[in-house]
């Protein structure tokens, strides 16, 4: 039987071999298993790209590719202001913009997500 303190597995981050009991990587400190989750609201709603555009082509024009993405009162603006057609540009050009928008700026905008860059503050 084989005990298990010999057992050993790769960091995801730098490929450093370690114990599978370890939390963080002896090498670069990455968190490994449950410790990498820490920090993470489990209720945060993860927003797709693609959808969005999509939202915002098709009714862009009622503001539900801002419903989407969390902005309420924009969206809330864009269906009472639907009966002019105005919105409806409007909702192309948000589409354009969020097509040439970086999948990165994307997730960082909408999805708060914060990169962790290796600086410390």
């Amino acid at each position: 039987m084989k005990n298990r303190h010999n057992l050993q597995t790769r960091c995801t981050a730098c490929s450093e071999t370690m114990s599978v009991n370890a939390n963080n990587c002896p090498q670069c400190d990455t968190p490994i298993g449950l410790e990498a989750l820490a920090g993470v609201d489990p209720n945060m709603r993860i927003k797709n790209q693609k959808l969005a555009i999509c939202f915002g082509l098709i009714l862009g024009g009622l503001g539900l590719h801002k419903f989407y993405l969390g902005h309420y009162l924009k969206g809330s603006l864009y269906l009472l202001f639907s009966w002019t057609l105005v919105p409806i540009v409007v909702g192309w050009v948000d589409s354009i913009r969020t097509f040439k928008m970086s999948p990165f700026r994307f997730a960082q905008r909408y999805n708060h997500m914060v990169p962790n860059r290796g600086t410390t503050n």
